[in-house]
C-alpha cells in the first residue's frame, strides 16, 4: 500500500492492503444481491399466500441466464483482445515492406515508386502525369487502351528527358478517356514503405514513409520494390 508525504506517493510495505472496492455490477455482486432479496422475500411472504414455486424457479433461471451472459461477454472480450494482439504482432513483420494504398502524393527519395490506376470501366486510353511541387509536368506515360480494374506501373524517378529528378514530393494525375471521348480521373494509388504499426482502439494503423497514416484495410496490395 502507498501513503503520501507532501502529496508525494510513498510505498509502505508494512501497511495493510487497501480493501477492494466494487460498484455492485459484477456477476458475483448481482448474484449476491439477488439471493439477499430472495431471502428477504421468503422471510416476509404471506404464510397464507406463499411464493409460487414456479415463480421462484423462473427468477433463479433468469439469474443464471444473466450470469451466463456476463461470463460469455467476459470470454468474448478476452478472445478479441488475444486476436488483436496476435494481429498486431503479425503486422509488425510488414515494417520495411512497400504497401500500395489510395493516394496521389509521391514521395521520391531516389528509389522507384510503384503506382496504380483503378478503372471502373474499360478505357480507350489511360495517361499518367507526374507533376512537381510547382505543378510543372515532370514526365507522363500513355498506356493506351486499358481494361477495367487495377493497372500497375512503376516510375523510376526519370523526367521526360531521361534524367533523374531531385528527391522531393510529386503528384500523380490520372486521365482516362472512353470510346465516346469522355474523360475522367480514375482513382490513383501510390506505394510507400511501411515505417510503423500502431493501434488506436480496435483499429490497426499503418504509418507510411510518405507521411500517410492509414488503416490496414486501406492497403490494396504489397509490392516487391
Amino acid at each position: 500500500m502507498s501513503t503520501t508525504i507532501n502529496n508525494i506517493p510513498v510505498y509502505d510495505r508494512f501497511a495493510p492492503p487497501a480493501p477492494a472496492t466494487s460498484n455492485g455490477t459484477s456477476s458475483a455482486d448481482l448474484s449476491k444481491n439477488f439471493l439477499k432479496m430472495l431471502t428477504v422475500q421468503l422471510q416476509n411472504q404471506d404464510p397464507m399466500n406463499p411464493m409460487d414455486n414456479a415463480a421462484m424457479t423462473s427468477q433463479l433461471a433468469a439469474l443464471n441466464q444473466v450470469d451466463g451472459i456476463n461470463k460469455l461477454n467476459t470470454s468474448v472480450t478476452a478472445l478479441v483482445a488475444q486476436m488483436q494482439s496476435a494481429n498486431f504482432m503479425n503486422l509488425s513483420s510488414s515494417v520495411g515492406k512497400t504497401a500500395l494504398a489510395e493516394g496521389s502524393q509521391i514521395y521520391y527519395s531516389g528509389n522507384a515508386v510503384g503506382m496504380a490506376a483503378k478503372l471502373d470501366a474499360p478505357a480507350d486510353s489511360l495517361k499518367a502525369v507526374i507533376r512537381d511541387g510547382n505543378g510543372q509536368i515532370v514526365n507522363q506515360f500513355d498506356f493506351g487502351p486499358t481494361p477495367a480494374g487495377m493497372s500497375d506501373f512503376i516510375w523510376d524517378g526519370g523526367n521526360d528527358a531521361g534524367k533523374q529528378v531531385a528527391s522531393g514530393v510529386y503528384t500523380l494525375e490520372l486521365i482516362s478517356k472512353d470510346a465516346q471521348g469522355k474523360t475522367s480521373s480514375p482513382k490513383a494509388y501510390v506505394g510507400a514503405m511501411v515505417a510503423s504499426i500502431g493501434q488506436e482502439g480496435s483499429d490497426m494503423k499503418v504509418g507510411l514513409s510518405d507521411g500517410r497514416n492509414i488503416l490496414t484495410t486501406d492497403i490494396v496490395k504489397w509490392l516487391s520494390i
